[in-house]
């Protein structure tokens, strides 16, 4: 029977490491089957004690430091370091079901050279916060996950995903110019892809991801995720036609986006007034003018990243320089977001 090499990159997430170990290490598998890889990228928290504790308590657990920045170069000490025919991906904030590894470990078996996608579920379900409940009915728990889409490279997200070691090595694993949040993951799935290796959902692989995103936190996400999706398109000229919109909406778009930044600043006395009405009404669906607002604001910032990193590359700092996301007023291209797998209920 394959081993399985779990990687998890953590960063200042100490307490939420923790649990994610815990659960990891409570699987429906021997410990001797599969061991437990993980990387801390220069944390200033209590991850060095915890780590510390819980390898005294569980033996197959390795631990390892990186201090060069981003989740790309953290993963990629973790795919040298496994041992396991298989690397398993998931985020230290991933809470793994108990049978996260076996039902991975099987898939593979049934679909050898595949990219294995699990599950992710998302604890929104009773929530009262506005912006999470919007979140839950679109489906989305990352920036990527805007638009929807058929399963290809584009579901490749690392925070429930599994390839075999051998493939991963021989793409040469995540490229390390991405060093910001966003797209590191992506742009191996695309490798991958092209290397020959199927994108599977695997459903019976499921985790938890304890994220409780405020609005703010997100759209704050969604700029670095489309400052990195300039990065791919730079590596990758031939997938603009994939995530850059051409035609009549865009130029309808390109006219307004220039003017969005003021319209969002006029009106957010009304969107904040709309969200903490809807934190005192229930759990249920968001109002449509909130739907509305949450939508547009999602793939603007998206958009705002994607627009710097043009810009820094124009201007030769190659994609570079220092972030100011939010900033800047822009006009131009609509982005078209890859979709993620839909969340396990």
């Amino acid at each position: 029977m394959p081993k399985v090499s779990v990687v998890i990159p953590t960063w200042n997430r100490a307490d939420l490491l923790a649990q994610t170990i815990d659960k990891i290490e409570h699987q429906t598998m021997a410990r001797d089957s599969y061991e437990v890889i993980v990387i801390d990228n220069a944390s200033t928290d209590h991850t060095q004690k915890i780590l510390g504790q819980k390898s005294r308590v569980y033996p197959n657990l390795k631990t390892f430091s990186q201090s060069k920045r981003g989740a790309a170069a953290t993963r990629n000490v973790g795919i040298q370091a496994a041992t396991g025919d298989i690397v398993l991906f998931i985020d230290d904030d991933i809470q793994a079901q108990p049978n996260l590894v076996e039902a991975h470990r099987q898939y593979h078996q049934r679909h050898p050279g595949s990219s294995i996608i699990g599950g992710v579920i998302t604890p929104w379900d009773g929530s009262t916060d506005a912006f999470l409940r919007y979140l839950r009915d679109r489906g989305i728990f990352n920036p990527y996950s805007i638009a929807h889409g058929p399963m290809d490279f584009s579901y490749y997200h690392t925070g429930n995903a599994s390839t075999a070691r051998s493939v991963l090595l021989d793409v040469g694993g995540f490229n390390e110019q991405f060093a910001i949040y966003g797209m590191e993951d992506i742009e191996l799935g695309y490798r991958l892809e092209r290397r020959g290796s199927r994108m599977i959902h695997g459903p019976d692989a499921k985790a938890v991801h304890q994220y409780f995103p405020t609005y703010q936190q997100f759209v704050q996400r969604c700029e670095q995720a489309g400052y990195s999706l300039g990065r791919m398109i730079e590596l990758h000229p031939e997938l603009r036609s994939r995530f850059v919109e051409s035609g009549k909406r865009t130029r309808l778009l390109k006219r307004i986006h220039g003017l969005y930044r003021v319209f969002s600043t006029a009106t957010r006395p009304l969107t904040g007034a709309l969200a903490r009405w809807e934190e005192r009404r229930g759990c249920g669906q968001v109002s449509p003018l909130l739907d509305m607002h949450y939508y547009w604001a999602l793939r603007y910032h998206f958009f705002l990243g994607y627009k710097q990193y043009t810009r820094d590359f124009r201007d030769g700092t190659n994609g570079n320089g220092v972030l100011h996301f939010g900033k800047k007023q822009v006009s131009g291209l609509a982005i078209t977001h890859p979709k993620t797998f839909r969340q396990a209920r």
